[in-house]
């Protein structure tokens, strides 16, 4: 019988082809290069990330789709890759699953409910205003710490044990949740220091039930 009672998962590049924030940027018909570099700056710290959201924010607005409707709409067309809901459902017989993310929470929202799984944590969000359109973004720069502090906020809730929990990702910013579980799964291409803390490495979702 398996020690373990959680299976949390990334999901941009793990259940999800794609980065949610560059569709986002796609589908509002803005240019995703204009994002890549103002989150390139902010990065290396030529521009602060509060700045680098107000930018981004404004390169939103003027897309003339910015709002609360639009954005809705365009991440119920967002899909989980194939064999995503798959694999949920057959660990949802054994074990809770929960989607701990960097992306925008309307979307892992979405995500979380199309998948059906027990619970998720989201780490950005937008803002509208009252006439629904967007006023304001707001990431977390530091994502991996982020991420563990959720889980352990999560693995409290359930009453259980960092090491009965399994994580499935895909980046670096997963890299904090695998050292703290150590049970993590790296899904696909990754880099090489994500697979050097991971537990297992595999090449498709289906094959964690060669694991689980």
């Amino acid at each position: 019988m398996s020690k373990f009672k959680l299976v949390c998962f990334d999901v941009d590049g793990t259940l999800v082809d794609g980065i949610s924030w560059l569709l986002l940027t796609k589908g509002l018909g803005c240019l995703p290069q204009e994002h890549i570099d103002i989150f390139s700056r902010a990065k290396k710290g030529e521009i602060s990330f509060t700045k680098g959201e107000r930018m981004l924010t404004k390169i939103y607005k003027e897309s003339g789709n910015a709002t609360r409707g639009f954005i809705k709409n365009l991440f119920s067309e967002i899909k989980p890759r194939p064999g995503a809901k798959e694999i949920v459902s057959y660990l949802k017989k054994n074990y809770k699953v929960y989607l701990i993310s960097g992306a925008i929470d309307i979307y892992v929202k979405e995500i979380a409910k199309q998948l059906e799984v027990d619970g998720f944590y989201a780490n950005s969000s937008l803002k509208f205003a009252k006439n629904d359109i967007l006023e304001k973004i707001y990431y977390r720069n530091n994502q991996g710490k982020i991420k563990v502090k959720q889980l352990n906020k999560l693995i409290k809730k359930l009453g259980i044990n960092m090491d009965e929990v399994i994580f499935v990702g895909d980046s670096d910013n997963d890299i904090e949740v695998f050292r703290e579980t150590k049970h993590g799964i790296v899904v696909g291409l990754s880099s090489e220091k994500l697979k050097s803390v991971a537990w297992k490495i595999i090449n498709s979702l289906e094959q964690i039930k060669d694991i689980l």
